[in-house]
């Protein structure tokens, strides 16, 4: 796989409906979670802040599972819609 494959599929994958869970407040920062891809976190200031290096936590994890050769979950949302 070339670099700019793997590069395509990373985008591809993110762009699936994994949940994102933000917690915390204005005073202590926010922790940003995909709890689907087990000990993808990070945090930020802002929401919008963690919201961003929580997208970028989720093209590493992907980028790392796939080098790998891991499975990488599904989104639950797209598991109920199978079912």
């Amino acid at each position: 796989m070339t670099d700019d494959e793997r590069e395509r599929l990373i985008q591809e994958i993110v762009a699936r409906p994994y949940r994102k869970v933000i917690s915390g407040d204005d005073l202590d920062g926010y922790l940003a979670e995909a709890p689907e891809l087990a000990g993808c976190v990070t945090a930020g200031e802002t929401v919008e802040e963690a919201l961003s290096m929580l997208r970028d936590a989720m093209e590493g994890w992907i980028e790392c599972a796939l080098v790998a050769g891991e499975d990488i979950p599904l989104p639950e949302a797209s598991l109920k819609l199978s079912a």
